[in-house]
């Protein structure tokens, strides 16, 4: 008769598998808003929300009226050169109104380059 030496942790190391394993299944959840608000600022300096052009004093409340969360960010798409008093004005009207996370973006640019083939 052959003996197997641990033969009798194979079924505990069985059980720890499986349990690790379905750990993950149990612990996820659904996020159910994933939603966020999204602001742009054009190069003449026009605050745009939704399609609509908003004015300082306007922002926040546009956002709330939008139905969105006060704990969510706030994204503000911004041009390259930006004017920095004018995203100072929008951040003060977003925290006016209760938004205190906000994201200034610009637009992302890839570049791509070829070289001359080497042999």
């Amino acid at each position: 008769m052959i003996r197997l030496p641990h033969l009798p942790a194979l079924p505990l190391a069985a059980a720890l598998l499986c349990a690790l394993l379905g750990a993950g299944c149990r612990s996820s959840r659904v996020i159910e808003n994933t939603r966020v608000p999204e602001l742009t600022v054009d190069d003449a300096g026009r605050v745009l929300f939704e399609g609509e052009t908003l004015q300082l004093g306007e922002i926040g409340a546009a956002v709330r009226r939008a139905g969105f969360n006060r704990t969510q960010e706030v994204n503000i798409l911004v041009p390259d050169n930006p004017d920095r008093k004018l995203m100072g004005a929008i951040t003060g009207d977003l925290r006016k109104s209760g938004y205190s996370r906000t994201v200034f973006v610009k637009a992302r640019k890839a570049t791509a380059t070829l070289g001359k083939p080497q042999r």
